[in-house]
């Protein structure tokens, strides 16, 4: 395994020679099969052109309502906690909100609150017994009948009997909603004028349930936890917060506005990348800097490195917002920052994640301070 760092060698993976550069993740596959973040080659290109169009941004503006609504939720109950001086899990929370989003984004009406609940549990559960795995030396097979395993199956079949269950009854019944659920089931192949299989659209749905719900919970929490450490920042977004919002909800014609806010997600994102580590696998030899690589070789970047290499990022353990001002950024590697990668395989869902954080971090912090125990 090589560990590709410079910001030159992350272009040339992902952009320059990304063809030659595929996905590997079997342990992914039960999960995702052969949705936008397993797939290669033609069926990838085929997939992206046909769920391209569910993250437009006029698409993604939409979805700001249903993000207040359920911020809103969220923040009644932290109200809540606070005036019993209950402690709360930030993590929890936030994902809990993640999860809520992407399951009313994707479905609309489709699942009761019961069932939505049930389904993002059972998604997280999942996912992390999958991400247990990928890091586990010493592990039973899958096969074995171990309470984790188990466990995994249980959860897996839970999630595959009620998105088929609602997929084939869009399927039957098309025209009556208005989400991605709705917009998957109606894409056609622009050459073939092809719908997507049941199987396919299943795919897509646990892909982007995972990219959904994960970055943004685990990116706000660090927001808070930094802005716990670095007061003058958190000062700063308050300023911001009350001359454009006045203690109002965003919308998402205020976010040009709210620039410090973006910046502060930015340097988060920076310090701490939703995907901290990924691979690649070599179709055919390439050349990596002063590196010959081989066939069949594998290739991890990790955001999270780069992101600190000394070259581009001066004093890069600090917290520091400033560094994203226009000015500060204009002569700095375009690939220095890759916190949803780069190129044609760059994360389709990158700006409906950067439009959650910034509706969702005003609303908490024009009610709550945060301030390390």
């Amino acid at each position: 395994m090589y560990l590709a760092v410079h910001p030159d060698m992350i272009k040339r993976i992902t952009q320059e020679n990304w063809k030659n550069y595929i996905k590997q993740y079997t342990t992914m596959e039960d999960i995702l099969g052969q949705g936008l973040v397993t797939s290669n080659g033609d069926h990838w290109l085929r997939q992206r052109r046909l769920i391209q169009p569910a993250f437009h941004h006029q698409r993604i503006t939409q979805m700001a309502t249903v993000m207040v609504e359920e911020a809103e939720r969220m923040l009644e109950r932290w109200e809540s906690y606070a005036r019993h001086r209950q402690p709360v899990d930030i993590q929890t929370e936030l994902m809990l909100l993640a999860e809520t989003i992407i399951v009313r984004t994707m479905f609309s009406t489709s699942l009761s609150d019961t069932e939505a609940a049930q389904v993002g549990k059972a998604f997280n559960d999942t996912l992390n017994w999958v991400a247990g795995q990928q890091f586990r030396l010493l592990q039973p097979p899958r096969s074995w009948p171990t309470p984790a395993n188990r466990r995994y199956y249980r959860n897996l079949a839970l999630l595959e009997q009620t998105v088929y269950r609602l997929i084939h009854e869009r399927q039957q019944r098309q025209g009556e909603h208005d989400d991605l659920l709705e917009m998957l089931v109606s894409a056609r192949d622009a050459d073939t004028g092809e719908p997507m299989s049941s199987k396919q659209i299943r795919d897509e749905v646990m892909t982007i349930f995972l990219a959904g719900h994960e970055t943004t919970a685990g990116t706000l929490s660090w927001i808070l936890h930094l802005l716990a450490h670095h007061g003058d920042s958190e000062r700063k977004l308050r300023a911001e917060y009350a001359a454009v919002l006045g203690g109002r909800n965003p919308t998402p014609a205020d976010l040009p506005q709210l620039t410090y806010s973006r910046m502060v997600i930015d340097e988060t994102l920076r310090l701490y990348p939703p995907t901290w580590l990924l691979s690649r696998t070599l179709v055919g030899p390439d050349t990596l800097g002063d590196y010959d690589l081989p066939a069949g070789a594998t290739v991890a970047l990790s955001p999270y490195v780069t992101h600190r290499h000394p070259a581009f990022w001066p004093n890069a353990e600090r917290f520091d917002p400033e560094r994203f001002r226009p000015e500060a950024a204009a002569g700095r590697h375009k690939f220095a920052y890759v916190p949803f990668l780069s190129g044609p395989r760059q994360c389709i869902g990158n700006n409906v994640a950067l439009m959650e954080m910034q509706m969702v971090l005003p609303m908490i912090l024009q009610r709550f301070h945060v301030s390390a125990i």
